[in-house]
């Protein structure tokens, strides 16, 4: 629950929550949240000091800052011991802070808070600030998808509004920063966010995604490292798509038709040794109930989900065809069923495929006579060959499947299948309604959402994707009219000599991993067959922005063979990640609430989830105040805009809302956790290197 204006109120009053000093209440006061204002400090970054930032080494977040106080002394002179504390920080006499395009800072908060161990603060930007282009945190609109797994329905999409509405408990596909795996991990808190303007991010392979105009994408540092890009930024750079997804949590390798049609009354189950227990409603009459139980059915309406097993076969109400309960997914299932995607439409009472090629038709037959399913032909006189299953029942399974018409695509369940059940649901498709060549094969639809579940469906298996969409114009005889309409074409490649083949330049880790095989420029080169050490310098010194996976290949075969340490190498070359360029970023007309999910298990790690059009790796943005947390808030400042903007001490920067959590936390951030930035005053640096991963024990 998040706090109206009356409970925080009524916390300040009671000292459960304190917020000092709070010098106006009722200007700071929202309807649901509380302004903070902005400190007199803040830590510039000196990007000339060092050539990349280590998190391991606690000294270079100190080499890379420098602390300025803004105000007149007689403002220095309220904070104690400054001086003594900050002697090579800079002593503005000005009373603002200007903040250049491009620039990013850390503020900090004039207030000091204490979070009691029942609530969870976020840290947003003020929305007439963000007008400004001055960004605290950002976020995506209600309808965009993200790829998650819940317990009910296991692998799917979600629009991200009615999983933060509806605070869904589910997994994000995500990455792991450190080993550039991709899983699942839990959503962890649910964020919603004021209305802002909506842009869209297109990349390369024709992946898109709707994101507020700083929301963060993912790239890579000089070492190696992962570090973020606002969207605002991001043209040009090369950010990071999934390589693959991970498969189902508990594989379905049968459709359970009782299930499946659960709670429908014109389909009837039948057993030959009795349904056990039925749960006959009041709509049943009594002759109908006779009727049924001397037919050893009754309709599924009565009979309760996940039932006994001796129920053998289905049927609609006064049908003579009948399906047993089981139908096993197997990878012809899935070949059949992606062939009807792309060539195959049903009515009520049939099921037909269209095709030129008659041994897919013979194909597709054949696996519905192993169900003694009725069949018809026709042909069309002009090369084309129909095949028509007639049947109620498997045209309603087709439709609850895939759908019908123009609006066919992946079923929703699918993403719970095998892989090679997925492999041949592919290769229906493109058999249906597809090209093959030497080097790709291309997949074409008028339905976007197919197109978008293709190239999940590609990352799925492995294969290399891209997606691009034309305008046409169709001519229909029969009405002389012509039709406009927009075709997608999804390539899938195994193996691809440019797309998704490029890295971005990790040059401080190649000049280290070289330097730590004892390796001059000119040994490099000679190791890895180039004939001149510009190779190599080119390299290192960043006259490319990115470098081919399989020149990155040579490079750590060469610095391992020599004893260099090129742990991080491979997982770049290895991982579950690629990289695609960014192409435009553009404003839309969208002005609407926006949302965003903490994914971020134990505080550590992942902050990360997979959404949009084909899939991009997405920054969870928005800041968390821990409950158990005492001290002032440190505020990451930038300003994306064209002109430089003037803050001024005590204006409102930021706002805190406030979510009471449904237990309290057993162990808050403060001195039993070793919470690194409790009692923090004034803005605070990274202090990463003290995670567990660079040795510390947080």
């Amino acid at each position: 629950m998040i706090l109206s204006d009356g409970d925080i109120r009524r916390r300040l009053d009671e000292g459960s929550l304190v917020v000092e000093p709070l010098d106006d209440p009722e200007l700071q006061i929202q309807p649901a949240s509380l302004d903070m204002r902005l400190g007199r400090e803040f830590l510039e970054f000196q990007q000339t000091n060092v050539p990349c930032i280590r998190p391991a080494r606690g000294t270079d977040a100190a080499d890379y800052t420098r602390k300025t106080v803004v105000g007149t002394p007689e403002d220095q002179r309220t904070l104690p011991e400054f001086e003594d504390e900050n002697p090579d920080a800079e002593i503005s006499e000005r009373d603002e802070f200007i903040l250049h395009p491009g620039d990013f800072v850390l503020g900090t908060t004039k207030e000091r808070v204490e979070i009691p161990d029942d609530l969870i603060a976020h840290v947003e930007g003020r929305s007439s600030l963000g007008r400004l282009a001055i960004v605290v945190h950002a976020s995506l609109p209600y309808d965009e998808d993200v790829f998650v797994w819940t317990p009910e329905d296991g692998f799917g999409f979600h629009e991200i509004g009615h999983i933060v509405e509806n605070e869904i408990q589910a997994r994000a596909v995500s990455f792991d920063p450190k080993t550039l795996r991709v899983g699942t991990h839990p959503i962890t808190n649910y964020i919603r966010n004021p209305t802002k303007r909506i842009f869209r991010v297109t990349l390369k392979s024709g992946r898109q995604v709707h994101v507020t105009r700083d929301h963060n994408l993912f790239t890579l540092d000089e070492g190696g490292g992962v570090t973020r890009v606002p969207s605002e930024e991001a043209e040009g750079s090369h950010v990071m798509v999934p390589d693959s997804l991970p498969g189902p949590r508990g594989t379905e390798r049968e459709l359970d038709l009782v299930d499946f049609f659960h709670g429908e009354d014109e389909i009837v189950a039948y057993a030959a040794d009795g349904l056990g227990e039925v749960a006959w409603t009041d709509d049943v009459v009594s002759a109908s109930k006779r009727h049924y139980q001397s037919r050893q059915s009754a309709p599924l309406s009565c009979v309760p989900s996940g039932g006994r097993d001796d129920v053998t076969d289905v049927a609609f109400k006064q049908s003579e065809f009948r399906l047993p309960r089981h139908l096993p997914v197997t990878p012809e299932f899935g070949w059949v069923l992606g062939f009807y995607v792309a060539e195959g439409f049903a009515r009520r009472k049939q099921v037909k495929f269209v095709n030129t090629d008659r041994d897919y038709l013979d194909r597709v037959a054949e696996w519905f006579r192993q169900y003694d399913s009725s069949l018809s032909w026709h042909d069309r006189g002009d090369g084309t060959h129909g095949l028509t299953v007639c049947s109620a029942l498997w045209s309603r399974i087709f439709r609850d499947l895939a759908g019908a018409g123009s609006d066919k695509t992946v079923p929703d369940r699918a993403w719970n299948w095998p892989d090679d059940v997925l492999a041949e649901f592919l290769e229906g498709m493109l058999d249906g309604d597809g090209t093959r060549r030497d080097a790709r094969d291309t997949l074409y639809t008028a339905n976007p959402d197919l197109a978008n579940d293709a190239m999940y469906l590609a990352a799925r298996l492995g294969l290399l994707n891209s997606a691009y969409s034309r305008d046409r114009e169709v001519y229909v005889e029969p009405s002389d009219t012509t039709c406009e309409s927009t075709e997608w074409a999804v390539d899938f490649r195994i193996d691809a000599h440019k797309q998704g083949q490029y890295v971005p330049v990790p040059t401080e880790l190649l000049r280290s991993l070289r330097e730590a095989a004892g390796m001059r420029m000119v040994d490099a080169a000679r190791a890895m067959g180039y004939s001149s050490k510009s190779s190599i310098s080119n390299v290192e010194n960043g006259e490319y922005d990115t470098i081919k996976r399989e020149t990155l290949r040579r490079f750590c075969e060469a610095y391992a063979a020599a004893g260099a340490d090129t742990v991080r190498l491979d997982q770049l070359l290895d991982g579950d990640v690629r990289f695609e360029k960014v192409v435009n970023v553009e404003e839309t007309d969208r002005v609407e609430p926006t949302y965003d999910l903490e994914v971020q298990p134990n505080g550590k790690h992942i902050e990360n989830f997979v959404s949009g059009r084909g899939g991009i790796f997405l920054s969870n943005t928005a800041g968390i105040v821990d409950p158990g947390y005492e001290g002032q808030i440190t505020l990451e400042l930038s300003n994306l805009g064209s002109a430089p903007v003037a803050l001024e001490p005590d204006m409102r920067i930021s706002q805190l809302t406030f979510t009471e959590l449904k237990n309290r936390a057993e162990v808050p951030y403060g001195e039993e956790r070793g919470s690194k930035y409790q009692g923090q005053s004034g803005p605070q640096a990274s202090r990463i290197g003290g995670d567990a991963e660079f040795g510390g024990d947080q």
